[in-house]
């Protein structure tokens, strides 16, 4: 029997219908609450049965300083919303797009299920798209790690920065203590009564903080480099987590996460254009990225010569090192229609940084063509 290849499966066949939904006038307490209770972290809001939006975790935690009694309708997004015979991976890219985690599936103007990243990584699972896909070839090298005795302020602002629910734990040699997710935290900000204990001013200029190393999970999911992606999938749909973590010797050289997996499913559509992702500037103006995507655009038609594009995400922090001056840290996921590679740069100018980052993708794939070329000429003179 043939096997169903994941880009041939509808948003029907994997969202779920047994939905959890709020109201404008639920509180942000109501809301928090259904999350842990469901362990879900978008909720659709409807009134009177018609949708007006989605209330996000990574919201409210963006706004955890809002008393719980805050109203859902002020803090709900108008998002995305992908029609039930949607292909899957249309949906993955929507939902890359728009940052959400799980979007809204309508019929109509009628709310008939949701789809969730969790969804997408089963339907991975399921078809085995990532079998024979080795870690090293896919993981995102060298991930950002947090301290045991850094705080959980810290592990929040790291995980928004990199639009990650989560982020490996470290102890002073490097060596993997564990992980700390958003599921991890979200208890230490959804009960005002504890707020003062929990690292929130209240009235005092002192602030009491939470470490890393009382709220991280132990031990962490874990695989080893030559290991197949699609273990790391399995492993995500089976203790629903987020990511998976690379290790080599009980450090941390690399990590797999949904956010991965998503761009892999985005990128197995059939497109004439390059679907790119920028993240980690909300908070700047339009015309950055209006300016971010011309010079993409630019380099892309230089590396169009050389491979076949498919998805180019670059996420970028800002951090100001010292003084007031910001500076730009910026990793881009190149994926073409037969590998993955990845660059990191980092400069005080943000069109300098991503200028130099383009030009080093480009390099590595001329490398790797060269590399190539070398491989067929030994191969063809051993055989002659």
């Amino acid at each position: 029997m043939k096997r169903i290849k994941v880009q041939d499966l509808r948003v029907s066949d994997y969202m779920s219908t047994d939905l959890v939904t709020g109201a404008p006038d639920d509180t942000i307490g109501d809301l928090l609450g259904k999350m842990k209770t469901k362990d879900i972290h978008e909720i659709p809001v409807l009134d009177r049965k018609r949708l007006v939006g989605i209330v996000t975790m990574r919201e409210l935690m963006r706004r955890r300083n809002s008393p719980p009694s805050t109203k859902a309708s002020t803090v709900l997004q108008v998002g995305p919303q992908v029609p039930p015979e949607a292909t899957l991976p249309e949906a993955a890219e929507k939902m890359i797009s728009a940052g959400f985690r799980a979007i809204p599936v309508v019929k109509g103007k009628a709310l008939v299920g949701i789809l969730s990243r969790s969804d997408l990584v089963r339907a991975l699972v399921e078809t085995r798209a990532l079998e024979g896909v080795v870690a090293r070839d896919f993981m995102t090298p060298n991930p950002q790690c947090v301290a045991e005795d850094d705080t959980v302020e810290h592990a929040v602002q790291i995980m928004r920065s990199l639009g990650e629910r989560s982020v490996p734990v470290v102890d002073k040699n490097r060596h993997l203590r564990g992980v700390v997710g958003m599921k991890d935290v979200v208890d230490l900000f959804a009960r005002p009564k504890q707020r003062e204990q929990y690292g929130e001013r209240v009235g005092r200029e002192e602030k009491v903080t939470v470490e890393v190393k009382g709220v991280m999970r132990y031990p962490p999911l874990t695989i080893g480099p030559d290991a197949d992606v699609h273990h790391a999938a399995e492993l995500m749909a089976k203790h629903h987590v987020s990511s998976i973590i690379v290790t080599e010797e009980d450090e941390p050289i690399g990590i797999i996460t949904t956010q991965d997996l998503m761009q892999f499913l985005a990128s197995l559509r059939e497109r004439e254009q390059l679907f790119v992702e920028i993240g980690g500037l909300e908070d700047e103006p339009k015309d950055t990225y209006d300016e971010i995507y011309a010079v993409v655009q630019k380099e892309m038609r230089r590396i169009a010569q050389l491979v076949q594009p498919r998805t180019l995400a670059i996420h970028i922090q800002k951090y100001k090192p010292e003084g007031d001056r910001w500076k730009y840290s910026l990793r881009a996921r190149f994926t073409t229609s037969h590998r993955i590679y990845y660059a990191h740069h980092f400069d005080w100018d943000l069109h300098a940084a991503l200028a130099d980052l383009l030009d080093t993708l480009y390099k590595r794939i001329v490398k790797e063509k060269e590399r190539k070329v070398t491989e067929r000429k030994r191969h063809h003179l051993s055989s002659t």
